[in-house]
């Protein structure tokens, strides 16, 4: 089968419904409906799928990290229904303030992941709803790939320092469309 390819992806705004100012408890999680399937696709492509996510929620006091292992559990139990689950959760708990290595824009969590897992970023792809996913996955040298479910603007995307590749209205699009184009 040949080495499985990494692809990093936002939480929020991207798997699940962003919740304003953040996702506190575990009942909150509300997975889009096609969230399951479109991970499950890009398990059955190839794809190790690494989650690369700022909560600085549990920072503000707003989320624990009990609560934040509850929301990663919720997830994964959902996937290993079908028999996979994520390769692993990347989370910044730190507040935007302090400049933390791993904070997005920074690219810190996926060369963590990079470090860890031992992976070639070369040609890998990042889905984000927002300019820092964007900014994160483009400076760790990663395809920047831009969905419409989170809290990004159409055609704010202009004005950023780096552009996403593609843009697509849902996560199900954008993995439909690297699943085609991936070879």
């Amino acid at each position: 089968m040949g080495t499985r390819k990494p692809i990093f992806i936002d939480r929020d705004g991207v798997l699940n419904v962003d919740v304003s100012p953040y996702i506190s408890r575990s009942e909150q999680l509300q997975l889009f409906p096609y969230t399951v399937d479109s991970l499950q696709k890009l398990h059955d492509d190839g794809f190790d799928i690494y989650i690369i996510s700022n909560q600085q929620g549990v920072a503000l006091g707003i989320t624990s990290e009990e609560e934040l292992e509850k929301i990663t559990e919720t997830i994964q139990s959902s996937l290993r229904e079908r028999g996979f689950e994520i390769k692993k959760f990347f989370h910044c708990t730190a507040l935007d303030s302090a400049n933390h290595p791993w904070r997005k824009p920074s690219p810190g969590m996926i060369l963590a992941a990079r470090d860890e897992f031992g992976l070639d970023l070369q040609g890998s792809f990042f889905i984000g709803d927002k300019w820092s996913d964007i900014e994160s996955g483009a400076r760790a040298g990663c395809r920047p790939i831009l969905v419409l479910t989170g809290v990004t603007a159409p055609g704010s995307w202009d004005q950023w320092e780096h552009k996403p590749e593609k843009v697509f209205p849902t996560l199900k699009e954008a993995v439909d469309w690297i699943v085609k184009n991936d070879r």
